[in-house]
């Protein structure tokens, strides 16, 4: 009767359910219904992605230390598959979670909660646990799974969340990659290119700064061109070694580096943050790779809302770099070409526009055009 009661609470409330975007927020609604109608302790979700996992608790009396022993267990039981058929049950001994089948329930064992599938046919969305009393213990494990329709609805609800999630995010790098694309078309300066590029990915990111250094190959280094931000606009010029810091990491690797806590990676170089006042907390550095040339890095510093740059972060941030690496190594190209005409028509040492390497798709139109001539 209880059931029915909770399938009719959650019928009325299926349009807005089904419209809900985030997989956060359907959680907590879950939650809040689950809360409703049964006494829980602790309701966690731990979520299966093709790229990544996910857990959200949702609890106002269990000790942290619980809430992370349980999401220990989950990432277990994730790992094993263990829970791709199976209601699981678990008791607490000295405040961590020892898992055995609800089948096999031994009398010695005193559960304090179920672990339950949720899953939609040929593929598992996750599992559910439910730290409660051993009558409500009861309630779910009377029957079999597939009796206890709500568990499918709920299954069903989260699946349509990711949906609705992957969706977004495909819109939004769609968005986001026009948004590039055009500064590219638009823009014809390198450096006013590039500082636009900064700005964009603090603004995608929601980070606190972003850079672009370009790699020096005579001498090793990188250096600052542009920034987004206080501390780094103050860095533009300046140079380090470009075997160093996580940037380096980077383009030795050819791989983006995501580290969201940078004082205990190695490779931190923090001679920087040291000279200009700054605390580096986070950062995401992808390589500027061309073909087979190395170009630079791109930064995005410090994570703003949550704290940690993610698996999204980094596929955004990997998609410019390729574009920056691209319009620079364009723009040098296109230099070489004008300096070379320079040359020939002008004599090495007459073309002064020429002066200011990468600061100008026409150095030399610009320098005639301020001549008079």
């Amino acid at each position: 009767m209880q059931q029915e009661r909770i399938e009719n609470d959650v019928n009325m409330n299926l349009i807005q359910m089904i419209s809900t975007r985030s997989m956060e927020d359907q959680c907590a609604k879950i939650a809040e219904w689950l809360k409703k109608h049964y006494d829980l302790y602790v309701i966690g979700f731990f979520l299966k992605g093709p790229h990544t996992t996910r857990a959200h608790f949702f609890t106002e009396t269990a000790p942290i230390k619980i809430v992370h022993s349980l999401e220990d267990m989950l990432l277990k039981l994730h790992q094993s598959e263990k829970t791709q058929n199976t209601v699981l049950l678990f008791a607490l001994k000295e405040g961590k979670p020892i898992v055995f089948d609800a089948m096999e329930h031994s009398d010695t064992m005193n559960p304090a909660g179920i672990v339950i599938p949720l899953s939609v046919p040929g593929h598992l969305i996750g599992t559910l646990a439910l730290v409660t009393d051993p009558k409500t213990i009861r309630q779910f494990t009377t029957g079999s799974l597939e009796n206890i329709s709500f568990f499918s609805l709920i299954s069903a609800l989260l699946k349509n969340a990711y949906l609705h999630e992957l969706n977004d995010k495909k819109i939004r790098m769609l968005n986001l990659y026009q948004t590039v694309s055009s500064s590219l078309a638009y823009i014809g300066d390198l450096q006013e290119l590039l500082s636009t590029i900064t700005g964009i990915v603090t603004s995608e990111l929601f980070c606190e700064e972003s850079s672009i250094l370009l790699y020096d190959e005579n001498t090793n280094e990188f250096e600052f061109f542009t920034a987004f931000g206080e501390t780094g606009i103050g860095l533009v010029s300046k140079r380090f070694p470009a075997d160093r810091g996580i940037a380096g990491r980077a383009m030795r690797e050819v791989k983006t580096q995501v580290v969201n806590d940078c004082k205990r990676d190695p490779d931190f170089y923090c001679a920087i943050d040291e000279e200009n006042g700054f605390q580096t907390k986070s950062i995401l550095s992808a390589p500027l790779i061309s073909g087979n040339e190395k170009v630079g890095v791109i930064n995005a510093i410090n994570k703003i809302e949550t704290n940690f740059f993610d698996k999204e972060d980094d596929q955004v941030l990997t998609a410019i770099g390729d574009e920056v690496a691209l319009a620079v190594k364009n723009a040098k190209f296109f230099e070489y070409v004008v300096n070379s005409y320079c040359k020939i028509r002008q004599g090495l040492n007459s073309c002064k526009g020429c002066e200011r390497p990468l600061k100008s798709w026409t150095p030399c139109v610009r320098h005639l055009e301020l001549s008079g001539i």
